[in-house]
């Protein structure tokens, strides 16, 4: 008989989503991003998105699998994204000259009033989405048990006997 492991559904979930990040993430490998008071392109640009498609995709194999490297992995990524964000945010002046560009481009057609309304909403938005960040940290956190399971409670084929029989 097994037993069920809490915040597996949860995090294998959460593996395949990231793994879907990683994936989009690695589609927009040329796209310029605004950092360090400028917006950068190129090999910058591209080394950024590297290491989002790498963090994504490792974070949600290890989630997935269940292995025990990916709780602490949960935690590292967690602080990289947030320092990332909060270089986003206060680094206006490159903000403003995406948001420029970006408007420039679209917002006509859009209908944007300014550049502070937008500034605002992404700073709402960039807020939120650390904050569930680390509320999933903190999940992973109550749920640590699942990355400290043996490898037979997270895999049905391995408790399953050449008989066909469940070990418990």
């Amino acid at each position: 008989m097994s037993r069920w492991i809490k915040g597996k559904f949860t995090f294998q979930t959460a593996g395949i989503l990231f793994a879907l990040s990683a994936l989009i993430e690695l589609f927009s490998i040329n796209s310029r991003i605004p950092l360090f008071g400028n917006i950068q392109g190129g090999m910058v640009a591209t080394t950024y998105h590297l290491m989002y498609v790498v963090l994504f995709f490792v974070l949600g194999f290890g989630l997935y699998k269940a292995r025990s490297w990916a709780y602490t992995l949960v935690f590292i990524v967690t602080g990289v994204y947030t320092l990332d964000r909060l270089v986003y945010v206060l680094d206006r002046k490159a903000l403003e000259i995406y948001l420029v560009t970006l408007l420039d481009k679209y917002g006509l057609t859009v209908g944007i009033p300014d550049i502070g309304f937008v500034l605002k909403v992404i700073l709402l938005a960039t807020i939120l989405i650390v904050i569930c960040w680390w509320g999933f940290a903190g999940y992973t956190y109550l749920r640590r048990e699942y990355f400290h399971q043996p490898a037979a409670d997270n895999n049905p084929a391995a408790r399953r006997s050449s008989s066909g029989q469940e070990f418990e």
